[in-house]
């Protein structure tokens, strides 16, 4: 009886340190396929840090305009609509889950103000002029940095 404990304690033992060690699933994840299976994976939530000054939401179609002062950025997300994220302070923000489909941008900041859109290294990308706005490609755009300095 006693050689029998110990066996059983030495094989849950193994396995304890088989799941710890990620050999062995915890839980096998059920098979998902065909449509069952992209129905089932969500875009994530388009979001910046720091936070903008507001975000709105834009239904599918409808016209929106960037306020007075703001720098505006609005990456394509869902079928119904997304976020319409805007800037109100200088600064450089980093963009998460801004990829996809093309958005668009519009600087509505005064005195010749410049929105530039920058890739992963801080490179310059494009920069949109004071009183412009422009459709854009969301997937090279890792930060949107506003400053007081024209294009």
């Amino acid at each position: 009886m006693r050689i029998r404990q110990r066996r059983i304690v030495a094989v849950i033992g193994i396995v304890v340190g088989f799941l710890a060690a990620g050999v062995l699933p915890a839980q096998a994840a059920p098979a998902v396929s065909g449509a069952a299976q992209s129905a089932s994976v969500a875009a994530a939530e388009p979001s910046t840090s720091p936070a903008p000054s507001r975000r709105v939401w834009v239904s599918v179609g409808e016209v929106h305009d960037c306020p007075t002062g703001y720098a505006c950025a609005t990456p394509s997300w869902g079928s119904n609509g997304g976020w319409e994220f805007q800037f109100y302070n200088y600064g450089t923000y980093s963009l998460n889950n801004f990829t996809g489909d093309t958005g668009s941008v519009v600087n509505s900041q005064t005195g010749n103000a410049g929105m530039r859109l920058l890739d992963q290294n801080g490179r310059l990308i494009r920069c949109q002029w004071a009183g412009t706005g422009d459709y854009v490609n969301w997937d090279p755009v890792w930060y949107i940095q506003l400053s007081a300095t024209p294009c």
